[in-house]
């Protein structure tokens, strides 16, 4: 009896040890401070960096010479052109709302001519949160967490609508940052055309700018 009490009070421990590991993952809200930050923070630590301001926008277009790329399994689309346009709602946590992601220039894999837009708006905002890439290390990269995600794009052969939960593209901090999604997973709806793959991913790589420098801790 002894030992199955020695045995509880192990698991018991494993489990509030893993609840622990896990809220600290959970919580890493994290601050974004930039060249351009208006308000003094110690923990911005690049030099000549504070945090931003509440409501400071944020704006990233595809990085010159790739595209954006929807890949499924009966067709893929390129689009050379993308914008994704949003506000960052506080500084200190690193909240914030997509309000706006464009597509221009795109084609299938047979040569078609697409659309492709998604349900960004002001009015269907998609919430992002800001996290460090690994808790307790601050060397001003992290992880935009983003939920509320729909899109489409219509070819020739039809129109498939995606949506996801959540995505997590990665932003490399510096003067100029970067958010590189790539391979975002996506689970088709059910009013897309016959045909439609049931996923597909969303890859591309956008460069900051505004703010033009952008560090998250």
């Amino acid at each position: 009896m002894r030992h199955l009490k020695i045995l509880g009070l192990a698991a018991v421990a494993a489990l509030a040890l893993m609840a622990a590991i896990g809220a600290a993952t959970a919580s890493a809200n994290a601050l974004t401070c930039s060249t351009t930050g208006a308000i003094e923070n110690k923990l911005c630590t690049t030099p000549g960096s504070k945090q931003l301001a509440d409501n400071a926008f944020f704006d990233a277009s595809l990085k010159s010479g790739t595209v954006a790329e929807l890949t499924s399994t009966f067709d893929n689309v390129k689009c050379t052109k993308s914008t994704i346009k949003g506000t960052i709602s506080n500084g200190a946590t690193g909240t914030g709302n997509i309000e706006s992601m464009t597509f221009e220039g795109c084609t299938d894999s047979f040569g078609g001519a697409c659309t492709a837009d998604t349900s960004a708006s002001a009015a269907n905002k998609w919430p992002v949160t800001a996290t460090t890439t690994t808790a307790g290390v601050h060397d001003g990269n992290g992880i935009l967490h983003v939920s509320n995600i729909t899109g489409k794009f219509s070819c020739p052969i039809g129109t498939c609508r995606y949506t996801a939960s959540t995505a997590t593209p990665h932003v490399t901090g510096g003067e100029t940052p970067v958010v590189t999604a790539t391979k975002i997973p996506l689970n088709r709806e059910e009013v897309s055309s016959f045909g439609c793959s049931a996923t597909a991913t969303w890859s591309g790589t956008y460069v900051g700018t505004e703010p033009d420098s952008l560090w998250i801790y």
